[in-house]
């Protein structure tokens, strides 16, 4: 199965702290230069930061699908009562539902 975006950026988060603590705390049984490691640590570092970021960015996108929904549901809040404006609101509240177990786990 494909992985997700969040399993990625996970991975990524992993292995650039595992070469962070490598390259910061071998510094004698690595045969590497000095700019080198500079070098190494300066990209995993980078990297590190920039798959918290997009982690940080993942999270909101949930926040943001709901606030959207919420939104449409108060546009159709002005129709008239009637069966369509009920089944509008039955299938949003349903996917809100949906958001909120899963949110939950």
């Amino acid at each position: 199965m494909k992985q997700t975006s969040k399993e990625l950026l996970e991975k990524v988060s992993k292995h650039c702290s595992n070469q962070l603590t490598l390259y910061k705390f071998n510094t004698t049984t690595l045969k590497i230069s000095k700019k080198y490691r500079e070098g190494q640590l300066t990209v995993l570092e980078y990297l590190g930061e920039l798959s918290y970021y997009y982690m940080q960015e993942e999270k909101q996108i949930q926040q943001h699908f709901r606030e959207q929904i919420l939104k449409q549901m108060q546009t159709y809040s002005c129709l008239d009562e009637s069966e369509y404006k009920n089944g509008l609101y039955d299938a949003l509240t349903d996917v809100m539902d949906e958001i909120i177990l899963y949110l939950n786990k």
